[in-house]
């Protein structure tokens, strides 16, 4: 069984896509995630954006705001027939497709994004089809785990925390070094990836604000930044 059909059997055999999604620290990270899109690819309603594995819909809904043109995709029908029956709005798509060889045409949007979505797939192989879709100009953004978080590292080498975690039979979080080569290498310029997060979704309500603080100083000092739970992706064709 090929990577594609195990992320599909994966996530055809989950009542939800993630476990920390409804979590209310789960779903202030989404609303992070939501700012920060804004602030590095400025979108406008001319926009027109893909989404890359975009699940039950969680941060497609904070690209509603936007008022562009959005096209979500996920490889599994099961979660894509979920997500039309839970969320709809004007200018949304929503298409069954494979991120490593997508069926659009070359230059068709001016924007590409995605959460926790590259560490499932192979990265270059979906960078390269990225950059082919993107118009000249067009941006990108993601965010991904980081493999140097010490959580993110056991939840990637330990079987039975693996499990725990629902992970993917194949997924494993990301090393930044790797992402800016890979990026680069493809042909993206203004590359960034960033150290960010330090927010994890089991953590309590009381909890968020103070941790939110302490995160912004931390993604400020020089290699204890490194050990961020997420990545921040942004790089221009």
């Amino acid at each position: 069984m090929n990577r594609i059909q195990e992320e599909i059997r994966h996530f055809r055999s989950l009542e939800h896509i993630w476990f920390g999604q409804k979590t209310v620290a789960g779903q202030r990270r989404y609303d992070n995630r939501g700012v920060l899109f804004r602030k590095y690819c400025k979108p406008r309603e001319t926009d027109k954006i893909l989404e890359i594995g975009c699940g039950e819909g969680e941060f497609t809904n904070r690209l509603k705001r936007i008022g562009a043109r959005v096209t979500a995709i996920d490889i599994t029908p099961a979660v894509i027939d979920r997500s039309e029956k839970k969320l709809t709005f004007k200018g949304l798509n929503y298409k069954i497709d494979n991120c490593e060889s997508l069926s659009f045409k070359d230059s068709s949007f001016s924007i590409v994004c995605g959460i926790s979505i590259l560490h499932h797939v192979n990265l270059r192989k979906t960078l390269r089809e990225v950059f082919r879709v993107l118009t000249p100009g067009g941006r990108i953004f993601f965010t991904e785990p980081n493999i140097v978080n010490p959580i993110m590292y056991a939840q990637t080498n330990i079987g039975w925390l693996r499990k725990r975690m629902e992970s993917s039979p194949r997924e494993r979080a990301l090393l930044r070094t790797d992402v800016e080569r890979a990026m680069k290498n493809v042909g993206f310029h203004h590359v960034e990836v960033n150290n960010y997060d330090f927010l994890f979704p089991w953590i309590p309500e009381f909890m968020i604000i103070p941790l939110e603080k302490a995160g912004n100083i931390l993604e400020r000092i020089a290699i204890i930044k490194e050990f961020s739970g997420s990545l921040l992706i942004y790089a221009v064709k």
